[in-house]
């Protein structure tokens, strides 16, 4: 007698469910790799949402390492992306499916002008960065990806940052306080109005004019590691609310520019992995380009005021 099989249906799912298996495979990457790391890149990158793919406006690419190059730092001093590729458009779920399938660690986009830059990471240490690399170059599809190499302070699993040691300035009490610039030596506010203490970690005046790189002390603000140091981000209206307190303003796209000739920051390293707010929504990058950036990203800040 003969046996009657059912045929078997092959269910095809749409491109939506595709995606959003492929997210959340790419969200349970990501949380297992936030929870196994204390990298400093991830916690300066990643958003608060583990559901998005997309890395912040501010988050440093690094240089790339082309062939069999070395890093450029010390082991503990870098972290590493994997490039994956530079495209016109975000990675299908296909594409995003092949990627997971040779690495373990979060794939992500770089949302830059006229292109999406994939990368994968961070990673803390070279060797297995070249590992990984590897796997996901035996795929033809991603056989040129390379490594980038992303400067990182050694200190930068410290989740707290230790204060500093800073001297009181005289303050002249008029309508607000003034702050009288101590070269050479770290100036501190204390102001009775406020629940926090101001550091100012870098000052310069050019053509009569006071220009600061401030840190707030009290522990919850956000901060990055650049050169040993914990360095402030903040929010457009935080850093704007944090100039406003202390008698001053964003600086211009006049000031930056005059601020980048000078090699002032370049020379006495002031913080520069991470652009700067400036008036009007603007970021300003070490480079000298000025773009409109959303007001929720985490930057540098700096202050201005007429001496």
């Amino acid at each position: 007698m003969a046996i009657y099989q059912k045929p078997k249906i092959l269910t095809l799912l749409p491109l939506s469910l595709m995606m959003m298996a492929s997210t959340t495979q790419a969200s349970d990457a990501l949380n297992k790799h936030l929870t196994s790391t204390n990298s400093a890149l991830a916690s300066t990158c990643f958003s608060q949402d583990i559901s998005s793919n997309r890395l912040s406006n501010s988050c440093p690419v690094g240089e790339a390492l082309w062939g069999n190059r070395e890093p450029k730092l010390a082991a503990g001093e870098s972290e590493f992306w994997i490039q994956c590729g530079v495209f016109s458009t975000e990675l299908s779920a296909d594409k995003l499916q092949r990627v997971q399938s040779k690495v373990n660690a979060p794939i992500s986009m770089k949302v830059e002008p006229k292109r999406n830059r994939c990368l994968i990471g961070p990673y803390q240490d070279i060797a297995t960065a070249r590992t990984q690399l590897k796997l996901l170059q035996s795929d033809k599809l991603f056989s040129n990806s390379i490594l980038r190499e992303v400067e990182v302070a050694a200190s930068s699993s410290k989740s707290v940052p230790k204060k500093e040691k800073a001297v009181q300035p005289k303050v002249v009490v008029k309508s607000e306080p003034k702050l009288k610039p101590t070269p050479k030596v770290q100036s501190k506010l204390e102001r009775k109005s406020e629940s926090y203490s101001v550091t100012i970690r870098k000052q310069t005046e050019i053509d009569g004019h006071q220009f600061i790189v401030p840190f707030i002390d009290n522990g919850d603000e956000g901060f990055y590691m650049e050169d040993g140091k914990p360095w402030l981000r903040a929010s457009f209206e935080h850093s704007a609310d944090i100039c406003q307190k202390l008698g001053m303003n964003l600086l211009t796209k006049e000031q930056w520019l005059q601020l980048i000739d000078s090699n002032i920051m370049n020379k006495n390293k002031w913080p520069i992995q991470l652009p700067y707010w400036g008036a009007d929504n603007q970021g300003f990058f070490k480079d000298g380009a000025v773009r409109i950036l959303k007001n929720t990203s985490m930057l540098n800040v700096m202050c201005t005021k007429k001496v």
